[in-house]
């Protein structure tokens, strides 16, 4: 049998595994045994994962009358740049009566023997991927469809209601964030164990040089673009991070000194309706010149009112500093019955100061709004410059701040922060922004006499008084006294009378 026979031999077999590379094989046999009916493929880049994509997708199709795929991608553009030209490189040795044909109207590759292969951009047609029932979906750089969990659970997971043997592959380089739901669902496979990774190392079409060059200009071995593209690792990429100084040494509990009871309290607030409405508690340590944040609050969207929002906000400071209130607190400030504090200063975003009149006016719960004098850019480093000095610091119970600080990254344009499915909007990122504007940083709230004992103080150092009854009261009440001191006012009187009778 010539090449060309035993390559028309295998078309008409559906067997294209000749096709591949020993690197996209190791995919291949990872997905015939993976488990379950979603598996995850973590894929370097350049590996080729586009190309077995459609390799498989072809195949199935030669090998089932009939036969319904979905590829989607990330893009629209994806399917011009990526996937056609991958089509047209895996058929251009395809047999006559075996070749499909592309219809651009509906976009989809159509068999001879019923089957199709259609083609869906994400970003344009989310809902693509309903219709007929699959045998299976392929979606391709998963780790970068914005709304890859409402795809599977409101899109293919229904489809396959009637269809428990279709396959579900999710393929992609990791994303730039550890925030997306691609993480989330590798995290549910590793569980599963139908996961697989492969690095720039698994490429058999790559060299040493090759590596040694892509790690130079991805800026070494140890950078973040290097151990996510090459690597597989999923790590926040450095040129999105919102604040890419954070550490997770700044995460503490920090014990409360003496002066907790003056330092001033504060509330962050970022509203949203689509996105989360966040809240942060915290306060302004003068002596470390640090804001602490102690406590944060989450509202879902549409499930709250102002009168919720009221009760939470209320509850929550009534928790954190009922009992820790200044020595110039006056009980008519704590209120049981409302559980009100006198919290210092709570800061909103501006963008519905109805609401706020709202909050104010009828509940009596008082926000200032944020005074956006400075572009977002400028906001965001301003917290960027506190991080890097260590001036905030969080406390481990507030995970969606955490989760802010070490996954915020910015939309690809860099005009506005990206989206995630646990984080929202970044939402607690921006009430921690807002809050910092309004910080009270150069206002000293610890009195001047804290610490100061009235009828004690004046003994401590009555040897540097010159008068003779100063000195003599010194001697005997001074720090080497042997009697005990007068504790009240009539005492001190009776001892200066008798000194002063003494001298004459």
């Amino acid at each position: 049998m010539t090449r060309e026979q035993a390559i028309r031999e295998k078309w008409c077999r559906g067997d294209l595994r000749w096709k591949l590379h020993g690197g996209q094989r190791r995919i291949e046999d990872a997905l015939n045994n993976l488990p379950g009916q979603l598996r995850v493929i973590c894929c370097s880049r350049q590996f080729g994962k586009t190309y077995y994509g459609v390799t498989r997708a072809v195949a199935l199709c030669l090998r089932t009358p009939n036969a319904k795929v979905r590829i989607g991608t990330a893009f629209l553009s994806d399917l011009s740049e990526l996937i056609i030209p991958a089509f047209d490189e895996v058929l251009k040795d395809c047999p006559d009566h075996l070749r499909p044909v592309f219809r651009r109207t509906g976009s989809k590759w159509v068999f001879r023997n019923g089957a199709e292969i259609k083609l869906i951009g994400l970003d344009k047609n989310p809902n693509g991927l309903r219709g007929q029932v699959p045998d299976l979906m392929i979606l391709e750089e998963a780790g970068f469809i914005d709304c890859l969990e409402y795809l599977y659970k409101s899109v293919i997971v229904p489809a396959t209601t009637h269809r428990p043997d279709c396959e579900i592959i999710m393929i992609s380089t990791p994303p730039n964030t550890p925030a997306h739901s691609f993480c989330d669902f590798a995290e549910r496979a590793k569980l599963e164990g139908s996961y697989a990774c492969f690095t720039i190392y698994d490429n058999p079409m790559v060299d040493e040089q090759t590596v040694q060059r892509l790690a130079f200009e991805s800026g070494g071995f140890d950078s973040a673009t290097w151990k996510r593209e090459y690597l597989c690792h999923f790590i926040l990429d450095d040129d999105l991070a919102l604040c890419r100084e954070w550490k997770d040494e700044f995460i503490q509990e920090i014990p409360k000194d003496d002066c907790y009871g003056y330092y001033h309290k504060l509330a962050g607030q970022d509203l949203g309706r689509k996105d989360h409405t966040a809240l942060i508690f915290g306060y302004y340590d003068f002596r470390k010149a640090a804001l602490i944040v102690e406590d944060e609050l989450t509202m879902e969207g549409p499930k709250w009112t102002t009168k919720t929002l009221r009760d939470s906000v209320r509850q929550k400071e009534w928790e954190l500093w009922s009992d820790d209130r200044s020595p110039y607190t006056i009980k008519a400030d704590l209120d049981k019955e409302t559980q009100s504090v006198p919290t210092f200063r709570r800061v909103s975003d501006n963008n519905n100061p109805h609401l706020l009149v709202d909050l104010a006016s009828i509940h009596s719960l008082h926000f200032m709004a944020v005074k956006k004098d400075s572009s977002l850019e400028q906001m965001v480093n301003r917290v960027r410059e506190w991080v890097k000095q260590g001036r905030i610091i969080i406390h481990p119970r507030c995970k969606m701040l955490i989760g802010c600080m070490k996954n915020g990254i910015w939309d690809k344009n860099r005009k506005e922060f990206a989206r995630s499915k646990v984080y929202g909007h970044f939402d607690h990122f921006a009430a921690l922004m807002y809050l910092l504007i309004h910080t009270p940083h150069h206002s000293n709230p610890v009195p001047a006499d804290h610490g100061f004992v009235a009828h004690k103080a004046w003994l401590h150092n009555i040897k540097s008084h010159q008068t003779p009854n100063a000195a003599a009261i010194g001697n005997l009440y001074g720090p080497n006294r042997k009697i005990k001191a007068p504790e009240t006012s009539e005492s001190i009187r009776s001892i200066v009378k008798n000194v002063a009778k003494t001298k004459r």
